[in-house]
C-alpha cells in the first residue's frame, strides 16, 4: 500500500526525532514540492506543521534550513517572473514567519509592488504583519480594508467557529484559543495602522466595537485580555471558564495552520 504525503510528512518527523536528519530532509521537500498534488487541502498543513518540522530540523541540521531558504528563494523568482501568483508569496511569506524574517517579507512585498500592482493588492493582507512591523504606517494604511467592516468580518468568523464548537469531535480550549488569537491578531493589526495614522478615537471605538461584536462572555473576556493589556486573562482557572469553553482537546490545532486557511 502506497504512502499519502500526509503519512510522508508524518515519517519524516519521526526521522527527524531519529536523527535521520538527510532522509527527513528529502520528505520535507517532497511534501513542500508535491503535497498539493495529491490534494489541495493540505495547503494549510504545507505552510504550517510540515514548515515547523522543517524550521525545527534546522536548527540542529544546517543543510536543512539551507535547503528552506532554497525554496524561498525559488518561489521568490517565480513571484518576480510573473509564474508565481499569490501562492508563491503566500510560501514566501511563511517560510519567512518561521524563519523569523519578517522584515524580507516586507522587501518582497516593496518589489512586487514596484513590478505587479495587481498581484500585491491581492497579497496585501497577508503582507500587512511584515509592512506594520516595518514602520511603513503609509504603506499599510495603503492597504487596511475598511477598519469596521473588518472588524465586523473577522468576528462573525470566530463567532461561527465558537457557536460550533460542540458539533466537533475535538472541541476544547486549545482549537477556540487559535481562532481568538487570529482574530485578535486582525484587530490589532488595523488598531496599529488607525493609531500609526493619528486616527486615536476610531481605534478606541473599534477597539471597543471588536469586543463588543462578541456575545460569549468567556470569549468576550478572552479578546479583551489580548486587547487591553491587564485585562482579566481570559485562560483563568475557574468552574465558569472551564465550564463555559469545553473539555481538554486531544489534538492541538497550531495557529499556523488556521493562519494559512484564512489567507488562503
Amino acid at each position: 500500500m502506497s504512502q499519502t504525503a500526509h503519512d510522508r510528512l508524518h515519517a519524516a518527523e519521526l526521522m527527524a526525532l531519529q536523527g535521520r536528519h538527510a532522509e527527513a530532509l528529502r520528505e520535507f521537500i517532497w511534501f513542500h514540492e508535491h503535497a498539493l498534488e495529491e490534494s489541495p487541502a493540505l495547503c494549510g498543513v504545507r505552510l504550517s506543521f510540515a514548515l515547523g518540522y522543517w524550521t525545527e530540523l534546522g536548527k540542529v541540521y544546517p543543510p536543512a534550513r539551507q535547503a528552506l531558504e532554497a525554496q524561498r528563494d525559488k518561489h521568490l523568482a517565480a513571484l518576480l517572473d510573473g509564474s508565481g501568483g499569490k501562492a508563491a508569496f503566500h510560501d514566501i511569506a511563511s517560510i519567512n514567519d518561521h524563519l523569523g524574517c519578517l522584515d524580507q517579507t516586507y522587501q518582497v512585498f516593496l518589489a512586487l509592488l514596484a513590478r505587479d500592482p495587481d498581484t500585491a493588492q491581492a497579497c496585501s493582507r497577508r503582507a500587512m504583519e511584515a509592512i506594520i512591523a516595518a514602520g511603513d504606517v503609509a504603506l499599510a494604511a495603503r492597504y487596511l480594508p475598511d477598519p469596521e467592516r473588518s472588524v465586523r468580518a473577522a468576528s462573525k468568523y470566530l463567532n461561527w467557529e465558537v457557536a460550533n464548537r460542540g458539533r466537533r469531535r475535538f472541541t476544547a480550549a486549545p482549537r477556540i484559543k487559535t481562532f481568538i488569537d487570529i482574530y485578535a491578531e486582525d484587530v490589532k493589526q488595523v488598531l496599529a495602522v488607525l493609531e500609526g495614522c493619528g486616527r486615536h478615537e476610531e481605534a478606541r471605538r473599534i477597539a471597543q466595537l471588536a469586543t463588543d461584536l462578541i456575545p460569549a462572555t468567556t470569549i468576550r473576556r478572552a479578546v479583551r485580555a489580548a486587547l487591553l493589556p491587564g485585562a482579566r486573562p481570559w485562560y483563568e482557572r475557574s468552574a465558569l471558564s472551564l465550564r463555559t469553553i469545553g473539555r481538554k482537546e486531544k489534538l492541538r490545532h497550531r495557529r499556523q495552520l488556521a493562519k494559512a486557511a484564512r489567507a488562503a
